[in-house]
């Protein structure tokens, strides 16, 4: 091999690199990220010190130039290790890393990011990045979507940056009569979806102005679901499951609620 094809691989021209392959572009907290990760020479001969495949999470804070951008690594997956890499070389590396049952939801300024990199000594390292979008469980998803566009609530805002996934609605045409709005804070435990749903109840009068004023128009109900109702049998949301214990809850508050769409 030439002298300039060696010097060449040192600056990273003609050098090994390294491509990401994902399963999926989008995983549900507590699931796999699976993918293949392909290695392949460059011109020179080079030997990779490690091969390594990371998940990272990343969060913006402040705005304009008190902004901030932060970074976590959560799991690294090695591949290998002392790899002899000489030109025609070219192999795939499946791997799998998991996504963390807390993990922040992907928002506008806060995401997450598989990274793979080949540390090359006394040359530049291949590296390759593929985004990775995180939504809440399928379980949380379950309930959202029963509620958004089986019972017609109105979406306002969502936060899923805690353990706790938040979901605020206003209250349709079918229930303003007695609520402005509706707050999910939703969780997953071992074998359920625990809720919390803070009623925003409407104001009646001047008791009910006076009353709002110190808090007195909402109501916190609890919710229990089997998490095995709110799957599919291939693990996605069911939000049909989620529709009859919703179904119930604004029943007993005296609304009536809209009948499941035909299938």
């Amino acid at each position: 091999m030439g002298l300039f094809a060696r010097l060449g691989a040192v600056l990273g021209v003609g050098a090994a690199r390294v491509e990401l392959a994902i399963a999926a572009p989008q995983v549900c907290r507590g699931g796999l990220v699976r993918g293949e990760l392909l290695m392949e020479a460059g011109r020179a001969p080079q030997k990779v010190r490690l091969l390594s495949v990371d998940l990272y999470e990343y969060w913006i804070t402040g705005h304009g130039k008190s902004r901030s951008y932060h970074q976590r690594r959560h799991e690294r997956v090695t591949l290998g290790e002392y790899l002899p890499v000489e030109p025609g070389f070219r192999e795939a590396y499946p791997f799998e890393l998991h996504v963390p049952d807390d993990a922040r939801c992907t928002r506008r300024r806060e995401g997450w990011e598989v990274r793979a990199e080949a540390h090359i000594p006394w040359s530049v390292d291949a590296r390759s990045s593929s985004p990775l979008r995180v939504l809440p469980h399928p379980e949380v998803l379950a309930v959202q979507r029963a509620a958004r566009d089986l019972l017609g609530l109105q979406p306002l805002e969502w936060d899923g940056r805690g353990p706790e996934v938040m979901y605020n609605f206003r209250a349709p045409a079918w229930l303003r009569h007695l609520l402005d709005g509706v707050r999910f804070h939703l969780w997953v435990s071992e074998q359920s979806l625990e809720g919390r749903l803070d009623l925003n109840k409407q104001e009646r009068g001047i008791g009910g102005a006076l009353g709002a004023l110190v808090g007195a128009d909402h109501e916190n109900v609890t919710i229990t679901i089997p998490r095995a109702e709110l799957l599919t049998k291939r693990g996605s949301p069911n939000p049909p499951g989620a529709y009859e214990h919703l179904k119930v809850m604004f029943e007993r508050l005296g609304a009536v609620a809209p009948p499941l769409p035909e299938r």
